[in-house]
């Protein structure tokens, strides 16, 4: 019998293959934005508990087969969410994905520390199957004047449209259309104030703020929204800003459509 596991890495062998013979993307390229370090933080899901590596949020979350499934709990009004604490700056993250069920999930870089946004959120990168959406949550919706006012059943239509106008330099959105039957490998880049997102090795979306460059990040983590998003091999290296990027930046940015 195959295991759950071999049959996900037989999914991701075609998928990059697929890629690679259609002449779309390479899956294994190296990372256009930054260059990889010493490794900060990983994981394969070799056990049966994501604690002490992880704290646990709100959800469900189940380890089968060297896979994690995040749940979302409709009872929460929250998604489901786990975070890794470890001291960052600069860094490029990796890991494989598979919906299942879920509307999205999110990337996210936290500060606990920092008290001038909602529950320390510094950056996110959110993944649908049809678009990515890259945000400064420091500054941006997560500020604290921000989503104090969003909240605020005072606040009127017109005040939360000009407010989501100031902040919409803050976030920049890209279409995709992932299958959501096959798994994925993603890769976040944070290096200074840009942030890089691709998917099996094809770029899906780029944003630079003031946020991003946050000197503190502590805690890097996911969360789910709606039933159940599968997550695998999280990695994360220690990032110093590639030479070549400058050079290969617009094509980069020229390959992904907004």
């Amino acid at each position: 019998m195959i295991s759950a596991r071999n049959v996900k890495s037989i999914l991701l062998a075609a998928a990059f293959g697929s890629l690679a013979f259609c002449g779309l993307a390479n899956a294994d390229q190296k990372p256009a934005m930054a260059v990889p370090g010493k490794v900060l933080f990983e994981d394969d899901f070799s056990r049966s508990e994501l604690p002490p590596k992880w704290k646990l949020g709100k959800g469900f979350f189940a380890i089968n087969d060297g896979v994690v499934t995040v749940t979302e709990n409709p009872a929460d009004n929250h998604g489901a969410y786990f975070k890794a604490p470890f001291a960052y700056k600069d860094i490029v993250a990796e890991f494989a994905f598979k919906f299942d069920g879920a509307k999205s999930f999110n990337f996210g870089v936290d500060d606990l520390s920092y008290k001038g946004s909602h529950a320390g959120h510094i950056c996110r990168v959110v993944v649908t199957p049809t678009q990515v959406n890259l945000g400064d949550s420091k500054n941006g919706s997560m500020k604290n004047e921000v989503y104090e006012k969003m909240k605020d059943p005072k606040t009127t239509p017109e005040e939360k449209k000009k407010i989501n106008e100031s902040i919409k330099p803050l976030t920049s959105i890209y279409k995709v259309k992932l299958d959501t039957a096959v798994w994925h490998k993603m890769r976040v880049e944070i290096v200074g104030d840009e942030m890089l997102a691709t998917i099996d090795g094809a770029p899906v979306g780029y944003l630079k703020a003031p946020g991003v460059a946050h000197e503190t990040k502590a805690l890097m983590g996911f969360t789910v929204t709606g039933k159940s998003t599968l997550l695998d091999n999280v990695k994360v290296w220690e990032a110093t800003a590639s030479p070549e990027w400058a050079m290969n930046k617009d094509a980069v940015l020229a390959a992904m459509k907004k």
